[in-house]
């Protein structure tokens, strides 16, 4: 500091000594700071007069004797006034306002030790030395807060957890501060009445006193404020009330409904109101079930449980619960929600035969019943019964009748033989039982689809086997081998059996030795009532096929299918040969087992000569030739119009259109076609109906057959007006006389009654002694054919064939098929273009 400003501060604390004493009238201004903040003291510094300015001011604490702070401007303009201030007291937290009005010191960060009274001085260049006076009190806040329980722990966040009905008291002391602060509670904000007392230290208590709780009063904010004055800023601490509660609900979702078994199900169980989350257990019939989830939502409130669970039909009535706990009160019972089980299943079934009935034991013949035993829930809405997984149905014609769940068989046989099942249906599915397996016994039998017939050479060994359907299978066999003069038992040693078939060994000889062999079976059911029966012929070459016709043409193939003839006794094949017309170079070779065949890489539009044969290990059959051909590749064509030339190249060219004059004459053309073929019809006819028919001359002499048959075909043609009279009947006629058929007739002299069978013991109907006839007497010519279409006879008046034998043109007495039997066949037209034929043995 300057020795000048110095002894200026000496001179004026003597002076402001001296007039301190008349200071104490001057009027005090009441100023309050809170701690911390700033304060602003005021001090007037405004002239009367303009001339006037202000040369010094100076401030004091009346518990100091010097001053605290200056502003000196008697040197220097007061703009620029220098400032001093003491540094015991505000050092560089005080700074004058001189523009301010009135002038103000403010203090930054006041202290409570600021706190006092403080004047100004102002000395003017002129004016009188003016004096003010500032009381300056400073709030100090509260500096400390605790809250303790009645148990004295010291709470900070959170009090609790308490229950439902629990009561508890909380206790705020606050310490320090000046002057001494006041405690109020809030409860979520809203102040509740708080009694206060007072402690040493300039201390104060404030006293909450809660409950009994709810639970409306969980997470409750409890404050506890402290304050000492309106301008300072409170103290206060905020406790959160934590409570715990026991589940409100538990629910299983979708229960009391039924469930089907061996279905796997996820089963939900809620639980809601627990604090914290529940805790969820599953239990059936007092079983603790381990595999449960737990999930929770989003507010913490409910918590879900899921169990997933296959049950079975074992499990109907059975209890199924869900638990739900607080963890944190053991104390509490659990909730509990239960459910019986109602477990549906797809009905169960069993078969039972009737009890008066032996399984091991049923014949053919006799009347068997089921019952269907049936559990199930809900009950069946309908019962099926089954034969070898086809449904069977109420029938009564064909012995077949159900009732309810009761299935009756009357006259059971071998097809009734099989597996049976009931099948219950409900809601949850079809049952089927387990296969009851229906065994009917029964007597041997022929089985179908045998060979019947073998050509077997002289000298060459056959063997001839045969089949029986029989059950039980253990038979026993017998042979006999009849021809036209005897009939006599083949011997075991030439016999072998496996199972249900018997094979013979046979070698004929002699023309003797061709005939039949008949074959018996036998098992303890019974004895074989109509034997088997096997022709023994000469083997042969096979017949030629018949009705071939071309299927399928394409560019480059076409298919030919034909009706296989007689095999000659042995197994046969086919063979299709295709050649060029003109070159006769084969071009396609194709064998088959069957009579169809399929010729490819052939060339488009072109016809061939085709031929089908049969052959087997005695040669080959006449061929059978047909003309075959491809289709013809479709054709271009191109419209040469001269006027098209000279058209714009820009104008399109348009199709042909056919003019007026040309519609005109090809419509005019087509009608007198029609007039011309009507007119042609209408002819024909009348002059049908104009010719007269010739009556036959009288004879007293029976007509002969072949006579006869002649009048009656004529007469035949004569009542038709739409048939042109022909010689095509006697073609028919000669062609049958010419085939070579197998006759079986009795020995000469030896006839047995019509419709019977002689030269066999027992009369056995369904076969007959073979004879083989000799060849025929006259042969087709090679390149003369039969008429087309022609088959064989209806029917034979009681006599017996076989594929070979005896021919039409042979004596009276051993003619197969009686002549006025020739009317019943058919007449076929005439074919045209027959194939060429070599005399073979036709069979009818």
């Amino acid at each position: 500091m300057p020795p000048a400003l110095c002894r200026l501060i000496a001179s004026a604390a003597l002076l402001g000594a001296t007039i301190a004493m008349a200071a104490k009238n001057v009027p005090m201004t009441q100023v309050v700071a809170v701690a911390g903040e700033p304060v602003y003291l005021p001090c007037d510094i405004a002239t009367q007069d303009e001339d006037d300015a202000v040369l010094l001011v100076l401030w004091y604490r009346e518990d100091l004797g010097t001053p605290i702070y200056s502003v000196d401007a008697r040197e220097r303009d007061f703009g620029v006034a220098e400032r001093w201030s003491d540094e015991s007291v505000f050092a560089s937290r005080a700074y004058f306002l001189p523009e301010r009005r009135p002038a103000e010191l403010g203090v930054d960060r006041v202290r409570a030790s600021d706190q006092g009274i403080y004047r100004c001085r102002v000395d003017f260049k002129q004016a009188q030395t003016r004096n003010s006076r500032v009381n300056l009190t400073v709030i100090v806040p509260p500096t400390k807060m605790v809250i303790t329980d009645d148990k004295g722990d010291v709470k900070q966040a959170i009090v609790g957890p308490y229950v439902e009905g629990d009561s508890f008291i909380l206790k705020c002391d606050v310490t320090g501060g000046r002057p001494r602060p006041w405690v109020k509670w809030y409860r979520d904000e809203v102040e509740t009445d708080t009694p206060a007392t007072a402690l040493s230290g300039n201390g104060v208590r404030g006293v909450l006193r809660v409950g009994p709780l709810t639970r409306a009063d969980v997470r409750a904010a409890l404050t506890c404020r402290a304050s000492n004055h309106l301008r300072a800023h409170p103290i206060e601490t905020t406790l959160t009330l934590d409570m715990n509660f026991p589940p409100l609900t538990v629910h299983i979702l979708g229960s009391n409904q039924p469930l089907s078994a061996s279905r796997r199900y996820d089963l939900l169980c809620q639980s809601s109101g627990s604090r914290p989350p529940a805790s969820i257990t599953w239990w059936k019939n007092g079983h603790r079930i381990n595999n449960a989830k737990e999930t929770l939502s989003t507010d913490g409130n409910t918590t879900t449980s899921t169990v997933s669970l296959q049950l079975t039909k074992a499990d109907a009535g059975a209890k199924l619960s869900c638990r739900a706990s607080n963890p944190q009160m053991p104390s509490m019972p659990a909730l509990e929600d239960d459910w019986m089980l109602d477990i549906q299943y797809v009905p169960e079934t069993v078969v039972r035969l009737g009890t008066n009935l032996d399984p091991s034991n049923i014949r053919e013949g006799t009347d068997v019943y089921f019952d269907c035993i049936i559990k199930a829930h809900p009950y069946v809405y309908k019962v099926e019964w089954r034969h070898n997984g086809k449904t069977l149905h109420h029938n009564v014609g064909q012995g077949i009748i159900i009732s309810n769940q009761s299935l009756v068989l009357q006259g059971v046989g071998r097809k009734t033989a099989g597996n049976y099942t009931c099948v219950g249906f409900n809601a949850e599915g079809d049952g089927e039982s387990r296969p009851f397996t229906l065994d009917v016994l029964y007597a041997p039998t022929c089985r179908s689809s045998q060979q019947r017939v073998h050509g077997v050479a002289k000298q060459e060994r056959a063997h001839i086997t045969c089949h029986v359907d029989a059950n039980p299978p253990e038979v026993t066999f017998r042979w006999t081998f009849n021809n036209t003069a005897n009939s006599n038992e083949v011997s075991d040693t030439y016999v072998s059996r496996a199972g249900t078939s018997s094979t013979v060994t046979y070698t004929p000889h002699t023309e003797m030795d061709y005939g039949t062999l008949l074959c018996w079976a036998h098992n303890r059911i019974g004895k074989q009532r109509v034997p088997c029966v096997y022709h023994i012929i000469a083997a042969g070459r096979p017949d030629q096929v018949h009705n071939c016709t071309v299927v399928n043409a394409s560019l480059t193939s076409f298919g030919i299918r034909c009706s296989e003839g007689f095999n000659g006794g042995m197994p046969q094949s086919f063979l299709l040969e295709v050649r060029e017309i003109i070159s006769q170079e084969i071009v396609a070779n194709v064998s088959s087992a069957v009579p169809r065949f399929t010729a490819v890489g052939l060339v488009p539009g072109r016809t061939y000569a085709a031929a089908v044969l049969a052959y087997n290990a005695k040669g080959r059959g006449d061929p059978y030739p047909l003309r075959a051909s491809t289709l013809s590749p479709p054709e271009k064509h191109h419209v040469h119009d001269k006027s098209l030339a000279v058209l714009p190249p820009d104008l399109p060219r348009t199709a042909f259109q056919m003019s007026g004059a040309m519609s005109a004459a090809v419509g005019g053309g087509g009608v007198l076609m029609v007039v011309l073929v009507l007119f042609m019809i209408a002819v024909r006819q009348k002059c049908a109906k104009r010719k007269p028919r010739s009556a036959p001359p009288p004879s007293s002499q029976p007509a002969s057959p072949d006579k006869l048959r002649e009048k009656d075909d004529s007469e035949s043609d004569d009542r038709n007006p739409d048939i042109i009279p022909s010689d095509t009947d006697h073609m028919q006629l000669d062609y049958f006389r010419q085939q070579q058929v197998s006759t079986i007739s009795p020995p000469p002299g030896n006839r047995a009654p019509r419709g019977s069978v002689a030269g066999v013991r027992g009369s056995i109907p369904g076969y007959c002694p073979l004879r083989t006839a000799p060849p025929p007497s006259h042969a087709i010519h090679e390149n003369s054919t039969p008429p087309s279409g022609i088959p064989p006879p209806a029917r034979f008046a009681g006599s017996c064939t076989l594929p070979r034998g005896a021919t039409l043109g042979g004596s009276a007495p051993e003619r197969l098929i009686p002549l006025q039997h020739l009317r019943t066949l058919p007449r076929p037209l005439p074919a045209p273009a027959p194939a060429p034929r070599t005399p073979r043995d036709t069979p009818l």
